[in-house]
């Protein structure tokens, strides 16, 4: 599962990344995108914008928005398999730009938020799908949903899944290649040695929350050596 991710450079940074023009009204700097929000996406039938869509995809065959709860996630190795997802695989696929995400590690009543990004603090992006979807007031609502793999080895012990992390040679087949299965190689486990991992502050539980301490390594001030 992917349920936070950051995106913490300036949006000038991020254009010239992508290769994307920026909207006016977006600045980057989300340090602690969530769930519902709306987060910057590039989406294939307009590869050089990027456009902010809301995070929780909604079923194609909904009449309006928001009948059914959203669906942040879209597992691999079923996206043929669902009608949700297969409806959207041929056209309607998207990159989500980010720098990292967060999952959280259970140890009985505590769950410890961990950061996950690659070891050069680069940017990159997640596999994921789009759809479109009417307001009761007529507009059309966008919507994503992030693509999760089997998890590297970087994840063990806190989490068994992780979003597809895709370099940008990946980016282009993404968005032009045709054939499922040549698709499939690359929705897998982003190698684990060229990846690093820290324990971040519990503040990142907030999806209010949004400061640039949420993606620096954290230790628990209730720990001290003697």
């Amino acid at each position: 599962m992917c349920g936070r991710y950051s995106i913490s450079k300036k949006a000038r940074e991020i254009g010239d990344h992508f290769r994307v023009i920026i909207p006016p009204d977006f600045q980057g700097q989300v340090y602690n995108a969530a769930p519902t929000q709306f987060l910057p996406v590039i989406a294939m039938d307009q590869p050089s914008h990027l456009q902010m869509f809301q995070w929780g995809l909604s079923a194609p065959w909904e009449n309006f928005a928001g009948e059914s709860a959203p669906v942040i996630n879209a597992r691999s190795e079923s996206l043929r398999e669902k009608k949700m997802f297969n409806s959207l695989l041929d056209t309607q696929r998207c990159i989500i730009p980010a720098d990292g995400f967060f999952e959280w590690e259970k140890a009985g009543r505590i769950k410890q938020p961990w950061r996950f990004q690659l070891k050069n603090e680069d940017l990159f992006a997640f596999a994921g799908l789009f759809n479109q979807t009417r307001e009761t007031d007529g507009s059309l609502r966008f919507s994503f949903s992030i693509i999760t793999t089997r998890a590297n080895s970087l994840l063990d012990g806190i989490h068994n899944r992780m979003p597809v992390i895709l370099d940008r040679e990946s980016h282009k087949k993404w968005f032009s290649e045709t054939n499922w299965n040549k698709l499939e190689d690359i929705l897998q486990p982003y190698p684990a040695n060229k990846m690093n991992r820290f324990k971040v502050s519990p503040k990142v539980n907030s999806a209010a929350v949004n400061l640039p301490e949420l993606i620096l390594p954290w230790q628990d001030p209730n720990l001290t050596l003697f």
